[in-house]
C-alpha cells in the first residue's frame, strides 16, 4: 500500500492542475473580443462581412457544376 501512495499524491496534483489550466482559458476568452470585432477592428465592417459571409455561405455544389 505505501508504494501507491505517491502515485496518489502526483494524480491529485495533476488533476488540480488541470482545473487551473481550465479555469484561466475560460477567464481569458471572456476578456477576449469576438473574432468578427477583431475583424471589423482590423480591416473595416464593409471587408470583415464580406469575409464572414464567406466562410459561413452555402458551399455546396449545385448538380450543373458536377458535369
Amino acid at each position: 500500500m505505501a508504494a501507491a501512495a505517491p502515485h496518489r499524491a502526483s494524480s491529485e496534483r495533476g488533476a488540480m492542475l488541470l482545473l487551473e489550466h481550465c479555469a484561466a482559458l475560460d477567464h481569458r476568452d471572456a476578456a477576449r473580443p469576438h473574432a468578427y470585432a477583431r475583424l471589423e477592428e482590423a480591416l473595416g465592417g464593409r471587408l470583415a462581412r464580406l469575409l464572414v459571409g464567406a466562410l459561413v455561405g452555402d458551399h455546396r455544389l449545385s448538380p450543373r457544376d458536377l458535369g
